[in-house]
């Protein structure tokens, strides 16, 4: 189950992706970002915290990626430029 996960790390996860794992394997991508699922949830509120954590993750690498000259200060530009290569990226354009 363990390389099963580790090949999912590389694939964006969705909340669709999430909904075809079992709650198993929802349980150990959990451990792997670093936060413990109960099983005895519905599938549904475990497929809803992981998201939360992927949707959480996504917005800080999209704010590291944006602040391009490094100041910690993310403009409308920077941050327009760097969502623009986040999307052409998922298309496969890059």
């Amino acid at each position: 189950m363990l390389i099963l996960t580790v090949k999912l790390l590389n694939i964006r996860m969705t909340k669709d992706t999430l909904k075809q794992l079992s709650k198993d394997a929802l349980e150990e991508l959990g451990r792997t970002k670093g936060i413990e699922l109960d099983k005895r949830y519905s599938k549904s509120k475990l497929v809803k915290e992981i998201a939360a954590v992927f949707a959480a993750e996504e917005a800080e690498v999209v704010y590291n990626e944006a602040d391009t000259n490094k100041d910690g200060v993310v403009d409308a530009q920077e941050a327009a430029a760097a969502a623009e290569r986040r999307r052409r990226r998922n298309l496969g354009y890059c």
